[in-house]
């Protein structure tokens, strides 16, 4: 038999002696520990990385075998340890060592299958331009990977959810595909997957309306007589917004006569703020607002105004919000 071992082909006879991290395993002779066999048509080299890095920064005692079988690969993980010998309970020593096996396996997982699997649900189950495709994936496999959106940590838990799952695998077969198991035992894992998508995807379809809603009311403000020429914003730490002309007269209720205090509540104060700045359409938009609290508001005062839009370092109209 031909194995890849050590990063070199050699022949394995019934006697062969491998020598690995300082310990001696007799094959054919001694009998190992216990041992895992991987198989995998697209990741071996990922799988074996993963393995080589934590053998070393954890001091595995681990044998990694790599066999080609077609277009498969079968990884045999062999641990031997002979310090381990006097230990009672040696089902500890395989749990710990099982988990090591599933955590390279959820990071080979993570790092290469799951980008390819947002590309296919993203190709498969929507219609996009060739631009707006990428931009949804590289949305998606952001959200996925730095927790953009509602969930912090999110890489995190999907992690934790795969190695509880590869090791419920360990624990019932010493044989693991990992094709097969995405495949038909994943299923928990890939609807997070799914589901992260198309917050990603809900994510940039309302992006993209905002922005032509936004392109909307610029074309509006644009096509609009200016009934001021500056006009002065400020805003209350309770939400509630001041309009002044350029000589500091509040003119508030002349530009709100419209709307009735059902739209109030309805809109509320700072989507009632936008209606009364599109209404105006100032040459010129000071703003006197300090808190941080109101940023998709400015946000949307920024975006509709433009380069009308200016902040104001400090004055005594500041001084009175």
């Amino acid at each position: 038999m031909k194995i890849l071992f050590a990063e070199k082909w050699i022949e394995i006879g019934p006697n062969e002696i491998w020598l690995q991290l300082g310990h001696i395993l007799l094959y054919g002779g001694m009998p190992v520990e216990h041992s895992v066999q991987l198989g995998t048509q697209k990741y071996r080299e990922t799988i074996c990385e993963c393995l080589r890095e934590l053998r070393e920064k954890e001091r595995l005692p681990l044998q990694i075998l790599e066999q080609r079988q077609g277009k498969r690969w079968i990884i045999q993980c062999k641990f031997y340890d002979p310090s381990q010998e006097t230990i009672k309970d040696e089902s500890i020593v395989q749990r710990i060592h099982r988990y090591y096996l599933a955590n390279a396996l959820a990071e080979t997982i993570l790092l290469h299958w799951e980008k390819e699997h947002v590309r296919q649900i993203i190709k498969k189950k929507h219609r996009f331009t060739k631009d707006n495709w990428q931009m949804v994936i590289n949305k998606a496999l952001d959200y996925l990977n730095k927790g953009l959106g509602q969930v912090r940590g999110y890489r995190v838990n999907r992690k934790t959810s795969l190695v509880t799952q590869i090791l419920s695998c360990l624990d019932q077969s010493d044989v693991f595909d990992i094709e097969g198991f995405l495949h038909f035992r994943a299923q928990e894992y890939k609807s997070d997957v799914s589901k992260a998508v198309e917050y990603a995807i809900n994510e940039y379809v309302v992006e993209k309306e905002y922005l032509e809603f936004i392109q909307l009311l610029r074309h509006f403000v644009d096509s609009q007589k200016p009934r001021l020429e500056i006009l002065h914003v400020g805003m209350t730490p309770q939400g509630r917004f001041h309009l002044y002309n350029n000589e500091g007269v509040k003119v508030t209720h002349q530009f709100l006569e419209d709307y009735q205090l059902d739209n109030v509540q309805e809109l509320g104060y700072e989507d009632l703020l936008v209606s009364a700045l599109i209404a105006v359409a100032p040459r010129q938009v000071t703003l006197h607002i300090r808190y941080e609290g109101y940023k998709d508001t400015l946000r949307t005062i920024r975006s509709v105004f433009g380069e009308r839009v200016k902040d104001c370092q400090g004055c005594s109209l500041c001084e009175k919000f």
